[in-house]
């Protein structure tokens, strides 16, 4: 009888312990950011939004300007999401390069960076209405020509259009 005891508690410790790490690793997913990724999409009435600043010489330098100040310690230098911080960061910063990225529209980009989503914070207030815009305008020059939705000028990545 003693055997049948030992044998029934063992097994009730072994649940226990099978349900102990299914809950921890169900809560850890939950909160921890690193399950899959919920795709992020604005709402139509964003996307269809037009940029109000063409992408000239001028709007690029200030875009530049508000992305070195703001975006590079997670997004990095061109873009790739491999800033200083990003390794800070679950899930990390998106690669602005990517065609996932620079196939949105300007309105969109521009929603998401209004907005923002953990960990990337809200820059609504932090960055004026035109200097997002002209972030948008920056950023799209870190895509390989020819990969947005639209033909922009682009510049050297490294260097941006005013060659700083």
């Amino acid at each position: 009888m003693r055997m049948t005891r030992f044998s029934r508690t063992t097994k009730q410790a072994v649940i226990a312990a099978g349900l102990l790490f299914f809950f921890s690793f169900a809560i850890n997913q939950l909160f921890s950011g690193d399950g899959p990724a919920e795709e992020w999409k604005a709402p139509a009435r964003a996307a269809k939004k037009r940029n109000p600043f063409p992408p000239d010489a001028e709007a690029l330098a200030a875009g530049k300007k508000v992305f070195i100040a703001n975006c590079l310690a997670c997004h990095g230098v061109n873009g790739k999401g491999d800033g200083p911080a990003a390794v800070n960061f679950s899930p990390r910063p998106k690669d602005l390069s990517d065609p996932r990225v620079s196939s949105q529209t300007d309105g969109e980009l521009f929603w998401k960076v209004t907005e923002g989503r953990k960990p990337m914070p809200t820059y609504e207030k932090l960055i004026t209405e035109a200097n997002r815009w002209k972030v948008i305008d920056y950023v799209r020059t870190l895509a390989p020509p020819g990969k947005g939705p639209t033909s922009k000028p682009t510049s050297n990545p490294s260097t941006g259009p005013s060659g700083e």
